[in-house]
């Protein structure tokens, strides 16, 4: 008779060689229990193993089956007759205290191998990771004991030689007072703060006794302009009007028209009033204008107009209030140059300023849908004169200011008023400038 077992083909698959499967793992969990320090031998507990002493199994191999001396073990306690269960263990692998017990029942017992202690603080880990929690901040490391340790690229203020990352470093506050020095006295004059460049006060020398200034214009605009080399393109006039329009002229305030040399002959001067349109309404009003000035200068036969016709026309735009002015419609006029932001002065020398006066000779023009062309869309230079009132005084001081105050500089033939939001037509100006050109007698006309 074999003392191999029989084989099982169907279920393990395979030929039976004398190879038993169980033998490891029986001897895995005899070295599992053995390490256990709570763990007791019940002979009760597994009843073959009992017949085992008494009946042995003259077939059973006595070297195959014997347990393997562990010289590292400790000694195991001698095992007391009918143990009860093995306390709880906490995370540290020390016995839990036990639940409180109902106040009827009796007090626990533990067997006479078994002591109770409390549980203390937890040891510290001897795993590298910890090491650097373990030790302090502030204790002298010797690095010179682990220049084997590869710290890699840690961008600490001060490194710890240990493998930890996260190091409990104090560092100082900055503008602090330190509890060791005693010399916390500072000298020396309070910390004054210091003005910023808009504020700077500049002094400006007066023109007649009025305020007016000329400011460059920005150089990406005169990027896009043909003409460069005449004032009129370069700078922007601004004047700081302090008096009615009534007394514009006696006031001594001038327009660059007269300052020419020799000064020009205006023929045609077109207003255009708003209050709060937007910049769609003010582009289509606008870029009308320019389009019939684009008109007269292609006029070559004509005795007035020609290819320096544009000198002889002046469009004016009088804004009713500085404070109603839509502003995208004042970026528009600030992006054809007639309008800057830092110029404007609220009064001078104590007086408030009642209309901000700012001329420029601009060489673009924006469309109704917001593009800008130059030169090479056809765009001819325009002299605009932008009058932006400091109060809302309605539409009748608007035309005092194009009338009784530019009106006596320039001298002009020929008046044409436009509402923002009115849309010429590319001769619609040519055709109502030529109907007083035609008749003498001619004191309006409408189109």
């Amino acid at each position: 008779m074999s003392r191999y077992q029989e084989a099982d083909e169907g279920q393990r698959r395979h030929y039976n060689d004398g190879y038993n499967p169980y033998e490891q793992q029986q001897q895995h969990q005899q070295f599992d229990n053995h390490n256990q320090p709570y763990s007791t031998h019940d002979p009760f507990a597994n009843p073959q193993s009992y017949n085992s002493n008494t009946n042995p199994n003259p077939y059973q191999d006595p070297y195959h089956d014997a347990p393997l001396h562990d010289p590292y073990a400790q000694p195991q306690p001698p095992a007391a007759p009918y143990p009860g269960p093995p306390p709880p263990l906490d995370p540290y692998g020390r016995p839990s205290p036990s639940l409180s017990p109902h106040p009827l029942s009796p007090p626990p017992t533990l067997p006479p191998h078994l002591t109770f202690q409390p549980p203390g603080p937890p040891p510290p880990a001897m795993t590298p990771l910890s090491y650097g929690y373990a030790r302090s901040p502030y204790e002298d490391h010797d690095i010179a004991d682990n220049e084997h340790i590869d710290s890699g690229d840690m961008p600490l203020l001060r490194r710890n030689p240990s493998l930890s990352s996260y190091v409990n470093v104090e560092m100082p506050i900055p503008g602090a007072y330190d509890e060791d020095d005693a010399n916390n006295i500072r000298y020396g004059r309070i910390p004054q703060r210091i003005p910023r460049r808009y504020k700077t006060i500049k002094k400006v020398e007066l023109f007649h006794g009025n305020f007016v200034l000329d400011s460059e214009v920005p150089s990406k605009l005169l990027d896009m302009c043909a003409l460069r080399n005449e004032r009129e393109f370069t700078h922007m006039r601004y004047s700081a009007a302090t008096c009615d329009p009534n007394d514009f002229k006696d006031s001594g305030f001038t327009l660059r028209q007269v300052h020419y040399d020799p000064p020009r002959r205006t023929e045609l001067f077109i207003v255009m009033t708003m209050y709060n349109e937007d910049e769609e309404l003010f582009c289509r009003t606008m870029h009308g204008v320019i389009k019939n000035v684009a008109h007269l200068c292609k006029r070559d036969r004509s005795k007035t107009w020609g290819k320096d016709g544009w000198k002889k026309v002046v469009v004016c735009i009088v804004s009713d209030g500085r404070g109603k002015i839509n502003s995208r419609t004042l970026s528009v006029i600030a992006a054809m140059g007639a309008y800057q932001e830092a110029v404007a002065k609220n009064e001078v020398n104590k007086v408030p300023v009642t209309a901000h006066i700012y001329e420029y000779t601009t060489q673009i023009s924006v469309t109704p849908s917001l593009k800008i062309e130059g030169p090479e869309k056809g765009v001819v230079p325009v002299q605009i004169i932008f009058c932006l009132k400091e109060k809302n005084q309605k539409k009748i001081n608007s035309h005092r200011w194009f009338f009784n105050a530019f009106g006596p500089l320039l001298q002009p033939n020929v008046c044409v008023l436009l509402d923002v939001g009115t849309m010429p037509g590319p001769t619609s100006i040519y055709h109502l400038w030529k109907a007083f050109d035609i008749n003498s007698n001619v004191g309006g006309a409408c189109g």
